[in-house]
């Protein structure tokens, strides 16, 4: 039977995105020898549907957190699965904390649990895989929301608003703004029982080999615990953990800036 046209010309563009972070439509049109006018309509639907994303300062597109969510029950099979939960599962032991990898679904605008290591000893944070963390009020969202660019950020506000879930919930934009860029300033983000009563939480953000915030994970424990840790200390393990993730998909602070400058 031969296969569908369109479909094939989907697949094709997909598979670009094996050996190349981010490509461009006259790349991919070049590439492929496809028209550009193709190309653009099929990406645009791709984009629509959140399976690739498109980087508002470059203009190139990237595999988006959609084909993520629709693999996150078979994530555990591969080997970057394997890796981070490893990291993931050193983390918690180290801290005695339950520790958890959250990814930035772009085109919504939210932050989905890809996976978590539970401590035994804990049950402070308990969700299914898939669940979404609100941006404003937990560490894993406010570490990718100061991340943010100014159009996702804007976007992110408007879908979401700044719904309170305990009396300490940031709801008040100058208030977040201020708390952003404290986080930008030293690099991880703390959630003090904004999320849930008696749980504080300490994020570091996960970049891609473009050095855009795609994800985060994080470390949870007690506030009761948390206040007699040192959280320069929390910090510096949980941000060794985030830049050994970033490692594995190619982020290297040295020449991440490249990206940057393509067109």
């Amino acid at each position: 039977m031969k296969p569908a046209t369109t479909v094939t010309k989907v697949c094709r563009i997909l598979d670009q995105f094996k050996n190349r972070p981010s490509l461009g439509i006259t790349e991919l049109a070049r590439t492929l020898d496809l028209l550009p006018s193709d190309v653009h309509r099929i990406v645009n639907s791709l984009q629509v549907h959140g399976y690739v994303e498109r980087d508002p300062e470059t203009r190139r597109y990237h595999l988006g957190a959609g084909l993520l969510r629709l693999s996150v029950t078979t994530l555990h099979r591969n080997a970057f699965q394997e890796k981070e939960r490893g990291v993931l599962m050193r983390l918690s032991a180290r801290l005695g904390a339950s520790t958890h990898l959250g990814l930035l679904d772009i085109r919504e605008c939210e932050v989905f649990l890809a996976d978590q290591v539970e401590h035994p000893a804990l049950s402070v944070f308990k969700s299914r895989l898939g669940a979404t963390a609100a941006l404003h009020s937990t560490a894993l969202g406010k570490i990718i929301m100061a991340g943010m660019d100014a159009q996702t950020f804007q976007r992110a506000l408007e879908r979401w608003g700044l719904p309170k879930s305990t009396g300490k919930t940031i709801t008040e934009m100058p208030a977040l703004e201020k708390e952003l860029e404290i986080i930008r300033q030293r690099g991880y983000a703390v959630d003090r029982e904004e999320s849930a009563d008696g749980a504080c939480c300490i994020g570091s953000p996960l970049r891609n080999c473009t050095g855009m915030v795609i994800g985060a994970i994080s470390a949870s424990m007690k506030a009761s615990h948390f206040r007699t840790v040192n959280q320069m200390h929390l910090a510096s393990l949980v941000n060794a953990a985030a830049a050994e993730l970033s490692g594995l998909l190619g982020y290297d602070p040295a020449s991440a800036d490249q990206y940057r400058n393509v067109g």
